[in-house]
């Protein structure tokens, strides 16, 4: 059972405005009331006809301009007001020669029809109208705006806050990979693997900018390269992934992180050690149309699933609407058993010799040390 509260909570914009054309009404037969109360002592009814195509105007340019004014679509803006002029012409005469003096026959007789003299009065009640709906349109526009305006900057604020809060400080972790690194060397050759891998893969995401900037794909699926790798040495060596690459990768370029985060997610959500399914990661270039094309597919994985934060594919979506226009394509088909996802979107080529900035603080210093690499072997259940 809805209450009485609710209700006008629902349908307070509604209320809002009946009430300011009540108000309108009233105030203009109580002006004339004065005047003539023989005349405006009666003949309510007569008055509602009377402004009925007023309102009419009002709401029909309003909804003309919540069409075409952001953005601005000029012609479509001024056909669609010329439509409202001239139904509100017709509309008005309608009122004015027929039900008016239907609902009323003691009322004021209609003056004599003149066109001229009718479009004249009737284009310039039209503009009042008009003007007023745009300044009222605009007026919520803008305050609309400002909302929005101040949760942009609210959710800017607090990125940035989350940004430096979870921001790792690079000496520390170069002081401390070197640490483990020369620790684990005399130890194990598998961990000082993992812990070059490590320093590779933080390198590459320290050095990216929250800005999109272009990047070689090429580094791109090197760092792909080395989180699998990783995630092998975490699984010992049990993860079954398939990953190709097709196409001539020389001098291309796309934004960064992308292809790692649709990789990362199959990680965090895929049954990755089935050997009979295993996972299927498939990157091509196609040089003739100057597009890249990644297609996945994996099982789902069954019981505990890794903690997410559910924004990897939306953090995707909205990275690829800023940075391109067009031509790009994202279609994901998902299912209780497995998941698929093809990505198709346009590169540039590198047409001038363009060094990447080094980290400051070398995390490449243990590539100096010649590991054997370690070959992960096919699992068998």
């Amino acid at each position: 059972m809805i209450t009485k509260l609710e209700f006008l909570k629902k349908h307070r914009l509604i209320i809002y405005h009946i009430s300011l054309w009540l108000g309108y009404i009233v105030l203009t037969i109580l002006a004339g009331l004065f005047k003539s109360p023989k005349a405006y002592s009666t003949g309510i009814l007569y008055f509602f006809f009377t402004y009925l195509p007023d309102i009419y105007a009002f709401y029909l340019c309003w909804y003309i301009y919540s069409l075409y004014t952001y953005p601005l679509k000029a012609w479509r803006l001024i056909i669609g007001l010329i439509f409202a002029h001239a139904s509100y012409a017709v509309f008005w005469y309608i009122t004015g020669y027929y039900i008016r003096p239907f609902v009323w026959p003691d009322g004021p007789t209609p003056r004599a029809f003149q066109f001229f003299d009718f479009i004249t009065l009737n284009l310039y009640k039209f503009i009042k109208y008009a003007l007023l709906s745009f300044s009222l349109f605009y007026f919520r526009q803008s305050i609309k705006r400002e909302k929005e305006l101040k949760i942009i900057e609210k959710e800017k604020f607090d990125t940035e806050n989350a940004f430096l809060r979870a921001q790792i400080n690079p000496h520390f972790l170069n002081n401390t990979l070197n640490f483990f690194f020369a620790k684990s060397l005399p130890l194990s050759q598998e961990l000082a693997d993992g812990i070059m891998t490590l320093s590779k893969i933080m390198r590459y995401s320290l050095e990216m900018d929250k800005d999109d900037r272009m990047t070689l794909i090429e580094e791109e699926i090197e760092h792909i390269k080395n989180v699998i790798k990783i995630n092998q040495l975490r699984f010992n060596n049990k993860l079954q992934i398939d990953f190709s690459v097709n196409g001539n990768t020389d001098n291309v370029r796309l934004i960064p992180l992308i292809l790692i985060t649709v990789v990362e997610n199959i990680l965090k959500h895929g049954n990755c050690t089935d050997n009979l399914h295993p996972v299927k990661i498939a990157l091509s270039i196609n040089e003739t149309d100057h597009h890249i094309r990644l297609s996945t597919w994996n099982k789902k994985k069954k019981g505990p699933k890794e903690l997410s934060s559910g924004i990897g594919m939306e953090n995707i979506k909205k990275r690829l609407a800023n940075h391109y226009k067009k031509g790009v394509a994202l279609n994901i088909n998902e299912t209780e058993i497995d998941y698929s996802l093809e990505l198709t979107l346009p590169y540039n080529k590198v047409t001038d010799h363009q060094e990447k900035p080094s980290s400051s603080d070398n995390l490449g210093f243990l590539e100096h040390f010649k590991i054997p690499q370690i070959k992960p072997q096919p699992y068998a259940s």
